[in-house]
């Protein structure tokens, strides 16, 4: 990865995006504690970056274990993700002296003021978690929910699965738990429509009835891969 610039940019009193340009990670400031979600596509001083917002106890978190999600993970000691990225992390670098533990679906994080609940979600990778805040209406989707494009194609993504995430997720914004997501990627904040996009989209490439156009994308292996879009949203499968 390329460096790209790295800028901290307030999105509420107490979210501020960490932005590279191509992706973003999060630091979610309470009243007792911060949390970290991500660190980033390239090579930044993170602690130095969220000492200038916060001096507060900071616990590190991990939407999953894409290398464009922890470049910076070796500048921790300790993090926490769903178990089913650890065996991805053993191949990160930054991994090697961190002390990881595990978190699953509903374990919440209280900062003071706000808590998250975790939601298990995968499909983009095996382990993909998210972080809901009931009382604010805010799910931080991480990669699952994004206008995209929604890498869906080589190693470790579980298509599969990534349908039935989109559908309950659909559910849970219908029935109000959440009216607005802040994604890893492009735009942020987002309408929950974009997630009716997605399963639309993912619906199509199922059943034939949308079609791809090439990619072109510059990973090894993507040769073949192709861009399918509805609306605002796509993925790459």
């Amino acid at each position: 990865m390329g460096n790209f610039k790295t800028s901290v940019v307030p999105l509420a009193p107490w979210i501020y995006a960490i932005d590279q340009q191509m992706v973003r990670s999060f630091l979610l400031v309470g009243t007792r504690r911060a949390l970290c979600l991500d660190t980033g596509v390239c090579p930044a001083d993170f602690p130095a970056l969220i000492r200038q917002i916060t001096d507060l106890p900071l616990r590190l978190v991990l939407s999953h274990s894409d290398h464009d999600h922890t470049a910076n993970l070796g500048l921790f000691s300790e993090a926490w993700c769903h178990e089913k990225e650890l065996p991805l992390l053993k191949n990160d670098p930054g991994a090697r002296a961190v002390s990881f533990h595990t978190l699953e679906e509903g374990d919440t994080i209280d900062l003071g003021g706000h808590r998250l609940k975790v939601l298990f979600l995968p499909g983009h990778t095996p382990g993909s978690i998210g972080l809901l805040d009931e009382t604010e209406g805010i799910l931080f989707s991480g990669d699952t929910v994004s206008y995209g494009p929604v890498y869906m194609f080589g190693a470790h993504r579980l298509w599969d699965s990534y349908l039935p995430t989109l559908r309950r997720l659909c559910g849970m914004a219908e029935d109000g738990v959440f009216s607005s997501v802040y994604p890893c990627h492009n735009t942020c904040p987002i309408e929950t429509s974009a997630i009716r996009h997605l399963i639309r989209c993912a619906e199509g490439i199922d059943n034939g009835t949308l079609s791809g156009a090439a990619a072109a994308l510059p990973h090894p292996g993507a040769e073949d891969v192709l861009l399918y879009q509805d609306g605002p949203c796509g993925i790459y499968r």
